[in-house]
C-alpha cells in the first residue's frame, strides 16, 4: 500500500465520472449499513456492509476495477486499505460519498452520458480501467 497515494488523490474516483464508469465494467460497491440502504440504493451497486467485509470478500471480483463508497469518506478508506491489504489490485473510492454521487446521478446526467446505450465489454473495460484511477 502506497500512502502517499491516499494523500495525493491517487485512490480517488470522482463522482462526476460515475455516469461513464456505470456504462463500463466495474463493480461499484456500496459499504453503508442495510439500515442507510433500505432508505435509499442504486440498483447498479453492490451493497456489502463494511463491518461484513471480511466474511463476504468472495463476492467482489478482482478481474475488474472496483469502486467503492459510503455516506463519507471514512468507511470507504477504511475499506480501500482493508481490499488492497487482501490483495486486490484496481480498487478506488469515491471519497465525496453519496451525498455528491447524487448530483451526478439524476436521469439528466445519466442518460447525458449515455448510460441507457449498449457498449462493447472489450471496450468498457479499457475504459473503466482508465477513468477510474483504480491501481
Amino acid at each position: 500500500m502506497d500512502f502517499e497515494a491516499f494523500g495525493t488523490g491517487g485512490f480517488s474516483t470522482p463522482a462526476a465520472s460515475l455516469p461513464e464508469l456505470i456504462k463500463s465494467n466495474i463493480f461499484l460497491l456500496d459499504l453503508r449499513t442495510r439500515e442507510e440502504v433500505e432508505s435509499f440504493s442504486l440498483p447498479f451497486a453492490a451493497n456489502i456492509p463494511i463491518n461484513e467485509l471480511p466474511d463476504r470478500l468472495d463476492e467482489i471480483p478482482q478481474d475488474i476495477p472496483v469502486i467503492l463508497f459510503s455516506s463519507g469518506p471514512w468507511r470507504s478508506s477504511v475499506g480501500l486499505a482493508y481490499l488492497i491489504a487482501k490483495g486486490f489490485d484496481e480498487v478506488s473510492i469515491i471519497p465525496q460519498g453519496l451525498p455528491e454521487m447524487m448530483k451526478t446521478l439524476k436521469p439528466g446526467p445519466l442518460f447525458g452520458a449515455g448510460v441507457h446505450k449498449q457498449i462493447q465489454p472489450e471496450v468498457a473495460a479499457e475504459q473503466s480501467q482508465a477513468a477510474c484511477n483504480c491501481g
